[in-house]
């Protein structure tokens, strides 16, 4: 599919839909509301950027936490919410514990141990902010029950909530840690199609956020959650990446399907080339237009927008955690869906977050 063939439009999508629905549904930001819910009616002015935090106690979510504190120097009156949720109570014990007083004693106890284990990693996360600025009143804490599974109830926490994003540290350490680990990760970044998802991996130093881009209207999405996340830093600055596909990745074609005429093959991707170019060029220079109008609008001016093009010899993917080197960025912005076979749908993003060392990846949907 050429890239032209695709209509974009502006995002169908736009994060201050998630600020307009926090505000009509009533959730104030977490500086102005207790567990028991809000204190005060929230207003525009007051809502800040929210964004969830999953924590379980490992290395990687530590990792989670310095990150948080690391985008606080680009992403002024960030508001964070601490979670944990909590292990799943041992089908035998609940089951038992419906006509044995001992074993509903037994179950007292370990789900009290449970909540005193998390609410102990909640504090020393909270503690580690407050000590490196994030003021008390933009940290709030809270453990959940696990009801259908850690993925399912970090996305229901994520999305009922209203946050602007989700992070989470890429790996766990051991069998025992399973919160981050193999199947929930992977969960995390297939299912987090209503909040974007922002995952770590390793220490991240480097300020610096750089937006892989292939024209498409998740692209598009992508922008305007960096414009809506970063418009209140003057000093930000946008580093746009586009990688040039080559066009059998793009658009493959079966040549087993033709092998009876292959000079006629070779001259039809030849013009399929040309014309792939041609529209592709036409695609971005739309694409820029109205990324630069989000940007402008969020209070970017157009000396801190940057744009960078590559052409891929590897892997799309490659290139964009290359680039992202290159270019001395900490953080990588991609949208989940693309156009085409070759975009960042699915695959390519799926591996940009395997590939990356030391860097934070945002997942767009």
């Amino acid at each position: 599919m050429s890239p032209a063939t695709n209509s974009l439009q502006e995002p169908g999508y736009s994060f201050h839909y998630i600020r307009n629905h926090r505000l009509s549904a009533g959730v104030a930001p977490a500086g102005e509301r207790g567990e028991e819910g809000m204190t005060e009616e929230p207003t525009k002015e007051k809502l800040n950027r929210s964004v969830l935090i999953a924590l379980d106690g490992s290395r990687s979510a530590q990792q989670a936490v310095n990150y948080a504190v690391h985008i606080t120097g680009f992403i002024p009156g960030l508001e964070f919410v601490l979670i944990e949720v909590l292990p799943a109570t041992p089908p035998y014990l609940a089951e038992e514990a419906k006509t044995d007083g001992k074993m509903l004693t037994k179950l007292t106890k370990f789900h009290e141990i449970n909540r005193e284990r998390a609410m102990l990693n909640l504090e020393k996360a909270r503690a580690h902010l407050i000590q490196h600025g994030v003021t008390p009143e933009r940290i709030r804490i809270k453990t959940r029950p696990r009801v259908s599974g850690l993925a399912q109830d970090i996305l229901s926490e994520a999305e009922h909530g209203f946050y602007d994003a989700l992070i989470i540290g890429r790996r766990g350490l051991t069998r025992s840690q399973e919160f981050f680990m193999g199947s929930v990760s992977s969960q995390l970044v297939q299912h987090a199609a209503n909040v974007p998802l922002w995952i770590v991996d390793g220490q991240v130093k480097k300020p610096r956020i750089m937006v892989a881009v292939d024209g498409s209207p998740t692209s598009l999405r992508a922008v305007d959650h960096v414009a809506f996340m970063l418009g209140s830093n003057p000093e930000a600055e946008i580093d746009f990446l586009h990688v040039v596909p080559k066009f059998v990745e793009y658009c493959p074609i079966d040549l087993e399907d033709h092998e009876k005429h292959w000079t006629e093959v070779d001259q039809d991707l030849e013009l399929l080339e040309e014309e792939f170019r041609r529209d592709e060029k036409i695609c971005l220079d739309d694409f820029y237009n109205r990324a630069v109008k989000i940007l402008n609008q969020a209070g970017f001016s157009k000396e801190r927008i940057h744009i960078e093009e590559r052409e891929t010899s590897v892997s799309v993917a490659k290139t964009i955690v290359k680039s992202a080197e290159d270019l001395e960025c900490g953080t990588i912005v991609i949208g989940r869906r693309g156009m085409g076979k070759s975009s960042f749908l699915g695959k390519v993003s799926d591996r940009v977050v395997k590939r990356v060392e030391g860097l934070a990846v945002w997942m767009v949907s």
